[in-house]
């Protein structure tokens, strides 16, 4: 079964081994966001295998545990009939470093194109008592600044300027809530959100979809021991 996984497997499957065994493995937690009627359900063959089917916009899979190298992902248009066949709407041959964990995004480009991201996500420990934000664009947006705020967001404790699609930007913070607000050129155009932070956790907040219309957050918490 663990050959068979799909980096798109969005069920918390996670491969026992020894110790000495876990070195040669990488994780991979997967998303999916690029949105269409019904959530545009997908196949996903792995390695030339048929791993998962029907998953849908918004899901958030992992953590996956993958062997060290190369892997060739297909993703198609699903087919309760005949799972992963057809012509595949999107490929990539993720190289994964043991050791490491990893977040493989299906999203859309600024243009509206869709595609597969990769990012390698920083989950060493936080400082005593932090927690870690790691915000992604993967939308069909323009570039824009992230405000990061305590309370009304009158203050804002982080601006990050020019964040374009497929960019990811890790950032800590203490615990508690905060409001989360995209502007272009000066001017909010989404937000404030708020969104709340605990200690020892990354939490993954992926922008997707297409702005304005399907435009949404996809947030994912990860503990950090």
């Amino acid at each position: 079964m663990a050959r068979f996984v799909s980096l798109f497997l969005f069920a918390f499957v996670l491969v026992a081994s020894a110790l000495p065994a876990h070195a040669q493995m990488a994780y991979v937690y997967a998303v999916h966001g690029i949105p269409g009627a019904n959530g545009f359900p997908a196949d996903i063959a792995v390695d030339g295998n048929c791993a998962v089917t029907g998953f849908t916009f918004g899901n958030v899979g992992g953590p996956l545990s993958l062997s060290a190298g190369t892997h060739f992902v297909q993703v198609f248009a699903a087919n309760t009939t005949n799972p992963c066949t057809g012509s595949p709407a999107l490929t990539a041959s993720p190289n994964l470093m043991a050791g490491k964990t990893y977040a493989l995004a299906a999203h859309l480009t600024a243009a509206g194109d869709p595609t597969l991201s990769g990012f390698e996500l920083n989950l060493s420990r936080t400082s005593p008592g932090a927690g870690r934000f790691i915000v992604h664009h993967t939308a069909a947006a323009p570039c824009v600044t992230v405000g990061v705020a305590r309370g009304d967001n009158t203050n804002r404790a982080v601006q990050i300027p020019n964040f374009c699609n497929g960019s990811q930007v890790p950032a800590e913070f203490r615990p508690g809530g905060w409001n989360i607000t995209l502007s272009l050129d000066g001017s909010p155009v989404f937000g404030p959100t708020l969104v709340t932070l605990k200690p020892k956790t990354a939490q993954l907040i992926f922008a997707v979809g297409v702005f304005p219309d399907t435009f949404t957050y996809i947030v994912k918490t990860i503990p950090i021991m």
